[in-house]
């Protein structure tokens, strides 16, 4: 009896200590998002002041326009929203057949083709950097939006493998019953299975999304001129000028702007990606 009344406390003590930990890990987290926040709407002079405050003693917004002044951050933006568009639609047009086929057709090859799609996700992705642009700049699409997603779409592995499950976890009558009434493939996907995986394929066009938003390394290298990049690279230009080295504020406001479209992206999608990946995850 003493041995489980000792061990409740023991339970809520080690409870406790977990839960402060969370809590630790989220402001050491937040802390960025935090510096971030406030650097946007502090005045140059408040930007390395030497108290810690988590808002600016005299905010003010004009940072953002100072940024627009700075740099063309409208079409870095416009360009951020074309690259992540194509690249997502890309992936789920190659993506969304190739799982039907992998998870629900039968076909000679069906699974050696699938391990050589998943062993794609295992290769590096420095390693394809350099016969990736040679190939880009030899077809002449060196800066250019479009050498920037093509070959990107060619990385949808995961979102294959992902989209497979959920097909694989769909009852089989379903598609027999297609078949009997004389549906091919392509309305069997169409009709039958998208319906049924409408999360997952949410959940997948989230994250292309996001890793192509947030794309830094390629974009770098394939685009030149000022005009034709992203954010994410766009973002470097206000680190390295400026009088004393860096416009803080103007690039916080930048990132902050930068951060807007992934953060709403995600609050209103959070409730299909959470369904996503606890009902057709891998099994």
């Amino acid at each position: 009896m003493s041995t489980t009344s000792d061990a409740v406390p023991e339970r809520r003590g080690g409870q406790l200590l977990l839960h402060l930990a969370f809590v630790a890990v989220c402001l050491v987290t937040l802390f960025p998002l935090a510096w971030m926040l406030r650097t946007a709407f502090a005045p140059s002079r408040e930007v390395f002041q030497a108290t810690l405050s988590l808002w600016p003693d005299n905010p003010t917004v004009a940072n953002f326009p100072a940024a627009f002044r700075l740099h063309p951050v409208g079409t870095w933006f416009v360009n951020s929203m074309i690259v992540s568009v194509g690249i997502t639609a890309g992936k789920l047009v190659l993506a969304i057949p190739a799982a039907f086929a992998f998870g629900v057709l039968t076909f000679r090859g069906r699974d050696l083709a699938f391990g050589i799609v998943v062993g794609t996700m295992t290769v590096p992705y420095v390693i394809t950097l350099l016969p990736t642009y040679v190939a880009v700049a030899s077809l002449g699409y060196y800066d250019t939006l479009s050498g920037v997603i093509v070959p990107t779409v060619g990385h949808c592995g995961f979102v294959v493998f992902f989209l497979r499950q959920a097909f694989k976890s769909l009852p089989r009558e379903l598609f027999e019953a297609a078949r009997i009434d004389g549906a091919g493939p392509w309305r069997q996907m169409l009709e039958i299975g998208l319906p049924n995986i409408g999360g997952a394929v949410a959940a997948m066009a989230v994250l292309s999304f996001l890793g192509a938003w947030n794309l830094y390394l390629w974009p770098h290298l394939i685009l030149d001129a000022s005009e034709h990049k992203t954010l994410s690279i766009g973002l470097k230009l206000f680190a390295t000028t400026g009088e004393q080295g860096g416009q803080w504020g103007p690039l916080m406001a930048t990132a902050l702007l930068a951060a807007l479209p992934v953060v709403a992206l995600y609050l209103v999608a959070q409730r299909q990606l959470i369904s996503a990946f606890t009902t057709s995850g891998v099994r």
